[in-house]
């Protein structure tokens, strides 16, 4: 899985990008809206490309707690959502290679 320092750079650099601003400007508690000026379509597009990077569905639930639209939301947002992934895709690799190996293998 990714580490939380990756994820960090890589939503950084979308938030930076949507916002043209230099990520070095944004920490973790930089509210996107209150600090940022983001609109509603700042903040689906970078929720978009948080869920099209890392393959995932942004957590609609409370399992993270809602701070407003803050670096460290979607990071944890990122985080749990790709931990949530992982067993899913080790489940499904190990179908693949049972399903894959010879005969007597498996």
């Amino acid at each position: 899985m990714m580490r939380e320092k990756t994820v960090e750079k890589i939503i950084k650099g979308f938030i930076a990008k949507e916002m043209t601003i230099d990520a070095g400007e944004i920490a973790r508690e930089t509210n996107l809206v209150n600090d940022l000026n983001a609109d509603s379509m700042d903040i689906v597009n970078v929720v978009t490309a948080i869920e099209s990077k890392f393959k995932i569905t942004f957590p609609d639930d409370s399992k993270i707690k809602y701070d407003g639209y803050t670096l460290q939301f979607l990071i944890d947002g990122a985080m749990n959502a790709l931990k949530e992934k992982a067993p899913k895709q080790a489940r499904r690799t190990r179908r693949k290679a049972k399903a894959e190996a010879p005969k007597g293998e498996a």
